[in-house]
């Protein structure tokens, strides 16, 4: 099946981002040649040597159709990604992942694209019934990106049942691995753990840590996935690790003795907070014939190991 993909334009949106960069890696691994749209935020090393690359506003309709033109496969990664930083600036988060993905369906019909895949988030599902959480489960945004992002899906779901656009959203948990972005839980681990001491807000919420380059993998399995109808599936690896836990680990791989303590001065944002999140992936292994191959740990060590900034 990836060998179809090889014959295929494939097209990476927000190919400059965490996730986006490590989907063109691995599409250059499959041996699929991939063009880059990028977003804003200078970050050429991110993109691999010889990939043809522009730059456009999501939102522009006009300029992601010129981009589009002859693609037969759309991945769309783009869009700020911290949930902490939505509550500061939630009019942009609307603006890039709803209306940008308003445009990116609509072009993506408008020159016959014949599959887009979507990385939206496990963030959708606020806080679940119980857990594992299955894609089932109805949504519920805790914060203005969550929000954002399920109101994304409905845009690609509109698309796929008014015109039959073929589509896939995945749905990734807490993805982590080299360069991670900057605001992010494991970012600030490493930078405090090098400052000599870890504080963290709450150190008991539970999480599922997916590495970002077996996400990678998935995209591009979904890319060929035989499918005539909107498939939304999971990506995680069913097992949860609270904070406490991910950040000993992250400490104990850097070769540091930092303390890892919790302070609840740091101010949270309102009733946001998710105590456990953890994927059901059943449906994911059954539909995708995908599973995870990259344990926490050996993830953890492959970041920490990473120079910044290398690719």
């Amino acid at each position: 099946m990836i060998d179809d993909l090889r014959h295929q334009r494939v097209g990476v949106i927000g190919a400059n981002g965490f996730i986006g960069s490590a989907i063109l890696r691995a599409l250059i691994r499959a041996r699929v040649s991939p063009v880059a749209l990028c977003g804003p935020g200078p970050q050429p090393h991110l993109i691999p040597e010889g990939i043809d690359s522009e730059t456009c506003d999501l939102t522009s309709a006009e300029g992601l159709k010129a981009w589009a033109a002859g693609l037969d496969v759309v991945i769309h990664a783009a869009g700020p990604p911290s949930v902490r930083n939505s509550f500061a600036a939630p009019e942009e988060y609307v603006r890039v992942h709803v209306q940008g993905s308003a445009a990116v369906v609509k072009v993506c019909h408008e020159v016959n694209v014949n599959r887009l895949v979507y990385i939206s988030s496990a963030e959708v599902y606020g806080r679940p019934v119980a857990n594992p959480v299955a894609e089932t489960h109805p949504l519920q945004a805790r914060s203005p990106y969550a929000a954002a992002k399920i109101g994304a899906e409905r845009m690609i779901e509109a698309y796929s049942v008014s015109f039959g656009l073929k589509a896939v959203i995945l749905r990734p948990f807490s993805v982590y691995g080299p360069n991670p972005p900057p605001g992010s839980l494991l970012s600030d681990i490493i930078a405090m753990a090098r400052r000599g001491i870890v504080r963290l807000r709450d150190l008991r919420p539970v999480r599922d840590y997916c590495y970002v380059e077996d996400l990678a993998k998935a995209v591009i399995q979904a890319s060929v996935l035989a499918t005539e109808k909107l498939s939304i599936l999971n990506i995680g690896t069913g097992k949860g690790t609270s904070v406490a836990d991910f950040a000993a680990l992250v400490v104990r791989l850097m070769g540091t003795k930092v303390q890892v303590l919790e302070d609840r001065s740091v101010p949270r944002q309102g009733e946001s907070d998710i105590f456990e999140l953890v994927a059901d992936t059943s449906m994911t292994r059954n539909i995708l014939g995908w599973q995870p191959e990259t344990g926490l740990e050996d993830g953890l060590r492959q970041t920490v190991e990473r120079r910044p900034g290398r690719a």
